[in-house]
């Protein structure tokens, strides 16, 4: 196992989140890899691309097939921050709002 995986099971970290393009390859394999290694894998799809639409949808069904958890990276972004009770939450709110303006 790569000593960063290794670092992240000594420091008690075993979710990891996926984003990147070729959805069907690197970040594909990648999941499945980690999913053999036992990490929880939490696939950001939005964040996910590949050169045509039918490869990342069939990607991103094997991934979850396989064990993976797809989220959204607004949804990952807000289970970072732990709530409301965060003292950066209204900041953070704000920036994905004009995020959502912008698209």
């Amino acid at each position: 196992m790569p000593s960063v995986l290794e670092g992240f099971r000594l420091a008690g970290r075993p979710k990891i989140v996926l984003a990147g393009i070729e959805a069907h390859v690197c970040v594909l394999q990648t999941a499945l890899d980690l999913l053999v290694l036992d990490f929880r894998v939490y696939v950001a799809a939005d964040a996910t691309g590949s050169r045509y639409a039918i490869d990342q949808e069939i990607a991103l069904r094997r991934m979850e097939q396989a064990g993976a958890i797809l989220v959204t990276s607004e949804t990952v972004v807000f289970e970072w921050t732990g709530g409301a009770g965060n003292p950066r939450f209204k900041e953070i709110s704000k920036l994905v709002q004009e995020r959502m303006k912008q698209s």
